[in-house]
């Protein structure tokens, strides 16, 4: 009979809640929250949560490791291997509706696919993937959306925090996912907001029903107008192109889906501020991205700003931990874990450890164009497996488009803080709330 998994003792477990658990919970898993993140900064709290793991790691060995937490079953990923076989084997016996993220996700997409479990989860799935091309590297509204972008940013000028160019990104992702008429709707996206700030308290907080009821009625007006060229469009393209045994409409939800395309573009803007402000340090970079630019003929895929902006993510994950629960009893080398057991993947834990990728703490773009990237290492800034982003060719085309354009045609001035904080190793920890930037446009 086997044993269930090494469980860490009362003061380890509280020590990791602390040091891993806690200030992903504080930063806001949905929405960030600006004051936890200044002090997640402050306080180095992603080279905190790696210091904890290498210390769990030497003490308990390589995991998974049950923590002490009451009214919970959850276990800590400590290597590679695990990492990638949770992935791998998503969703039986792993499923993406873990209960924490259920609990969050209900109180503004209580349908995404995320949340969704089999029988119904593959035909979410399969919506998703029709609507955003996930099968084919540019999606087939590519040249629409690149004409967006050109045109939103193109309105950049001046000294920016990330709450003024943040209002600049809304109206690029508005467009593009609901059609141009929702260019200037901002009060789409503070109900969105709202909902969102709900849903880091997951299941500690009601679920405020009028709210998502208001929020759905904005939004199922841009959903049946489907404009032509939007991805609500496309959506309900793949709605009425679904095969006759498929779910009835209104069991799939299609609507239900673009929550999660407007929060998951909302986090592809916080990388690329950041990614903006890393570039305003490394003319070198800067100026291999321009020479792209000029040259779209040789990388129409702009593979140079692509990799750039992965390399933002890898450094800084936009989606802080990775949550997997088991459906049923799993064995791990002779241990059980129960059915329940909830399996956390710390993504920064193995993003920037110094002592697995010599390159961890610099802005490494190359890694992802000479296949470092692709290695052994869990490098997962898009997740992986059979729940990876279906939205990953989409967030790139729209990301480096952005950043290929605004690095050929502004010079970009940080704030010396700022510049100070880049200058030389990345910060473990980078606050994308305090940066600011001056975009003067070339002549």
């Amino acid at each position: 009979m086997s044993r269930t998994l090494v469980t860490a003792s009362a003061a380890d477990s509280a020590r990791t809640v602390r040091d891993v658990l806690l200030p992903v919970v504080a930063q806001g898993a949905i929405l960030r929250r600006p004051r936890f993140s200044q002090l997640a900064e402050r306080f180095n709290a992603d080279e905190r949560s790696l210091r904890r793991v290498r210390r769990l790691r030497d003490r308990y060995g390589d995991g998974p490791l049950l923590l002490r937490i009451p009214g919970r079953q959850v276990a800590l990923i400590l290597q590679p291997s695990d990492v990638w076989r949770v992935l791998d084997q998503t969703p039986e016996p792993f499923s993406a509706a873990s209960t924490e993220k259920v609990a969050a996700l209900r109180h503004f997409q209580p349908h995404a696919v995320l949340a969704t479990d089999p029988p119904l989860r593959p035909l979410r799935r399969e919506l998703n993937e029709a609507a955003l091309d996930s099968h084919q590297p540019v999606h087939r509204h590519g040249a629409a959306m690149l004409a967006v972008i050109t045109e939103e940013l193109d309105t950049l000028h001046g000294t920016l925090g990330w709450t003024d160019f943040r209002e600049i990104w809304s109206r690029i992702v508005r467009r593009i996912v609901l059609g141009d008429k929702s260019r200037d709707d901002t009060e789409l996206t503070e109900q969105l907001d709202a909902l969102r700030s709900n849903a880091n308290w997951a299941q500690f907080r009601p679920r405020d029903d009028a709210a998502l009821r208001r929020f759905r009625a904005r939004l199922d007006q841009y959903v049946e107008a489907a404009e032509p060229g939007s991805l609500v469009h496309d959506l309900c393209s793949a709605t009425n192109a679904a095969h006759p045994d498929a779910r009835d409409p209104d069991e799939l939800d299609p609507a239900g889906q673009v929550p999660h395309w407007l929060f998951a573009f909302d986090a592809a803007g916080i990388a690329l501020w950041r990614l903006l402000a890393v570039l305003a340090t490394r003319p070198g970079e800067a100026a291999t991205i321009a020479e792209e630019a000029a040259h779209p003929e040789s990388s129409p895929l702009l593979a140079h700003a692509g990799a750039a902006f992965q390399e933002s993510v890898r450094l800084w994950p936009t989606t802080l931990v990775v949550l997997r629960e088991g459906r049923t009893d799993t064995e791990w080398d002779g241990r059980t874990a129960p059915a329940g057991t909830e399996f956390a993947i710390v993504s920064s834990v193995f993003h920037r450890d110094d002592e697995a990728l010599d390159y961890a703490n610099r802005f490494e773009p190359a890694s992802w164009l000479d296949g470092r990237s692709d290695g052994a290492w869990p490098i997962i800034p898009f997740s992986a497996g059979p729940a990876v982003c279906p939205g990953r060719n989409v967030v790139l085309l729209t990301t480096s488009a952005a950043t290929s354009h605004v690095i050929a045609n502004y010079d970009l001035d940080l704030d010396p803080h700022t510049r100070e904080k880049l200058a030389d190793a990345m910060p473990p920890t980078f606050d994308h709330t305090t940066p600011r930037l001056g975009f003067w446009r070339k002549h």
